[in-house]
């Protein structure tokens, strides 16, 4: 396993904001909304001078929240790919919409199709996040289906779904986004997920079950954004440990 912590800037303050993550290992995430990357676009090429200024390994890039099967798709994911083919990034990582159930099979051979053609035409693997709610284009059970490469969020899916998918699909997947859901909160309650996985047995449980599998992806931390500094220090605690 490597970790690395998830970190987001703004590209107006993106150098202010990577000078504090020299050397770290990131996954770096763009802005949130689309509209707001392509207003932006000039200012990737001095992202990522920064980020080789300050030797920040990236080793994967979090999209903004696209639709997979808007007529934009391919063109803004190209964007994003080329950005993260050109800081060496390993993974792209994609959320899947909400999709209303009743077009959702149609959509969703659409949006497989896009994201294969793109997947053929780069190296960077392009992988989709877990989401619990059979709202999404693209459910956990449908990624496994897919044979997709997948983000596993510790944050958005119940506790046995996450051991199950551990157990069964651990060879697709890329990158899983861990963090902790504090006691007495609920999935979409703001404040009480991304804390500190200290504060949640589970998380060191997934930590030591990967370990035993030997498997050898990618551990992002994923704390809320205040919390940045201490993402660090975690960061480099579980590579003492599980690198001892």
């Amino acid at each position: 396993m490597r970790f690395c912590i998830r970190y987001s800037i703004d590209f107006e303050n993106s150098e202010e904001r990577l000078r504090k993550v020299k050397g770290v290992p990131l996954e770096l995430s763009l802005q949130p909304t689309l509209q707001d990357l392509l207003k932006n676009r000039h200012w990737l090429m001095e992202v990522r001078h920064l980020i080789n200024e300050f030797r920040i390994p990236v080793w994967s890039v979090h999209a903004p929240q696209l639709h997979f099967t808007n007529e934009f798709f391919r063109n803004a994911a190209r964007l994003i790919i080329a950005f993260a083919e050109a800081v060496g990034s390993e993974v792209v990582v994609f959320q899947p919409e909400l999709q209303a159930i009743a077009v959702k099979r149609d959509e969703q051979t659409r949006a497989l199709e896009n994201m294969l053609l793109l997947q053929k035409n780069t190296r960077v693997t392009i992988a989709v996040e877990t989401f619990f709610d059979q709202g999404r284009i693209l459910t956990p059970d449908e990624i496994m289906k897919n044979h997709l490469p997948m983000v596993l969020d510790t944050s958005l899916i119940p506790k046995p779904e996450i051991t199950w998918i551990i157990e069964s699909y651990r060879t697709h997947m890329v990158n899983v986004h861990l963090s902790a859901v504090m006691p007495g909160g609920k999935r979409g309650i703001a404040g009480r997920q991304f804390r500190p996985v200290e504060n949640d047995p589970f998380c060191l449980d997934v930590l030591d079950r990967l370990h035993e599998l030997e498997w050898n992806s990618i551990v992002t931390l994923e704390y809320l954004p205040w919390l940045s500094e201490k993402s660090i220090e975690d960061r480099r605690l579980l590579e003492h440990i599980y690198h001892a």
